[in-house]
């Protein structure tokens, strides 16, 4: 996935959920990662290097328990996993 991918497909998820920190979920390496989005590197507030391909999305856990967040590497998501939580 690109940046413009990334911050394209989480703009509709925010509008769709109406917050700055949607419930998503990821497939990523085989396995499904469910999460609150806390930040990500494709939003214009963290100036990402933009010759640079990497870049980062972290999720929080869900629930209440404190458990440490999900770092993702958003070059690695495929094209298209990157969806809302109840998404088919």
């Amino acid at each position: 996935m690109t940046f413009d991918e990334c911050h394209s497909t989480l703009a509709v998820i925010r509008q769709k959920q109406g917050t700055r920190c949607p419930l998503v979920r990821v497939d990523y390496a085989g396995q499904v990662i469910r999460g609150r989005l806390a930040r990500t590197d494709s939003d214009p507030e963290h100036q990402h290097e933009q010759s640079s391909p990497y870049g980062i999305i972290v999720l929080e856990n869900l629930g209440l328990s404190q458990s440490p967040e999900t770092i993702l590497q958003i070059a690695n998501i495929p094209t298209g996993a990157l969806k809302e939580l109840n998404a088919p």
